[in-house]
């Protein structure tokens, strides 16, 4: 005979075996309204895939393509659809590996009809590069901010899964707008700070180089603070720099990049970095103690895009000057002293060498308000 204890347990699983039970039927119901037949779905269920199965469906269908098949169907060589793959970070699948969905074959069609409309296809796939990076981060953002609201003390992997459906149902479409209204932002923005030359008009297509300010603002001592704090103290020091740099830019200053314990900044002009660079340092001290303090390196001159990124002399130069920098100082180059308003004060230093930069660099440290003229 069964024990009381026994009795008891099984009493107390009841409700949880019933939860479980319903929240299965619920997923092979959406399932089977997502198209699934019963073969597929057994199939599933006997792997042990039932919950993520239906997360993936939800998220754009099931894999159910090869790459040869999706280039077939969209026009694209195998060989190039590949590479645009790769670039932008998705599956690169063996031969006969069904690794795609409709979505991809949709997508691939898009492609196609850029490349009809005379883009190349090196400057399509540095598209994909950079949009597959920032979509990674962007997904992993989204992923991280919106699990914890879903989750329930309790849960079952099938009662979470029937709750992810529900909410990428709900969310996903209204997501995809936002990110489309966010990059038509950033498109108008950037074409209404490009300034088209007669060269450029002449030969019927934009420069590679230009004249730019770049600047890189670090953390002084993070490294140590690794050996002291959290890893994830560590990496929420990093995210607020992040935050803080984003909040402080004014146009048409663009944060590049954030590199550990480091951003990368770029603008047209000097004024307006300065600007920039004066707000982050202050919203920095603001943090109050235990938040590390910034150095800065700024240069004026020319530097190439490519793939989201700046590159050039200039780029390696303003990352030198920040190397080189004291703990809350702005250190820069001639060039940007002579490019900035009268109104900042530029205290000349002596000439240094500089690692990789050839010849001997003259420093300008900025005097910033909160110093005492000492």
């Amino acid at each position: 005979m069964p024990s009381a204890d026994d009795a008891q347990a099984e009493a107390e699983a009841a409700p949880a075996n019933t939860v479980q039970a319903d929240a299965r039927a619920a997923l092979l119901a959406k399932l089977r309204e997502l198209g699934q037949d019963e073969e597929t779905l057994a199939t599933v269920e006997r792997a042990g895939r039932l919950a993520t199965f239906a997360v993936e469906l939800a998220l754009g269908g099931a894999r159910r393509h090869t790459l040869t098949y999706v280039a077939r169907e969209s026009g694209l060589s195998p060989a190039f659809l590949r590479q645009l793959m790769q670039a932008n970070g998705r599956p690169t699948p063996v031969p006969r590996e069904r690794a795609y969905t409709d979505d991809d074959i949709a997508l691939a069609r898009r492609i196609r009809f850029f490349l009809d409309a005379g883009i190349p296809r090196d400057g399509v796939l540095e598209i994909a590069r950079v949009a597959g990076h920032g979509m990674m981060q962007t997904a992993e953002a989204v992923r991280r901010t919106a699990a914890s609201p879903l989750m329930q003390a309790g849960d079952t992997e099938l009662t979470l899964a029937l709750r992810y459906v529900q909410a990428a149902e709900a969310l996903a479409p209204e997501m995809a707008a936002v990110l489309d209204s966010m990059f038509r932002a950033q498109l108008r923005d950037g074409v209404r700070g490009d300034l088209v030359t007669e060269a450029e008009r002449d030969a019927g297509r934009l420069a590679g180089t230009r004249d730019v300010t770049v600047a890189f603002a670090d953390l002084v001592g993070y490294t140590k603070l690794g050996e002291h704090v959290p890893t994830e103290r560590l990496g929420q020091v990093a995210t607020r720099l992040t935050e803080l740099a984003t909040a402080s830019i004014v146009r048409p200053t663009q944060l590049v990049k954030a590199i550990g314990d480091a951003v990368m900044l770029v603008s047209w002009e000097v004024d307006p970095m300065l600007e920039t660079i004066l707000a982050l340092i202050a919203a920095a001290d603001a943090e109050g103690e235990g938040f590390p303090t910034l150095r800065v390196g700024i240069a004026y001159g020319p530097a190439t895009p490519r793939g989201g990124d700046w590159f050039g002399s200039t780029v390696n130069l303003a990352s030198r000057l920040t190397d080189v920098g004291k703990p809350g100082r702005v250190y820069a180059t001639e060039s940007v002293v002579e490019a900035s308003d009268e109104g900042y004060d530029w205290k000349r230093s002596r000439r240094r060498n500089l690692k990789g930069i050839d010849g001997r660099t003259r420093l300008h440290s900025l005097t910033l308000p909160s110093d005492d003229g000492s």
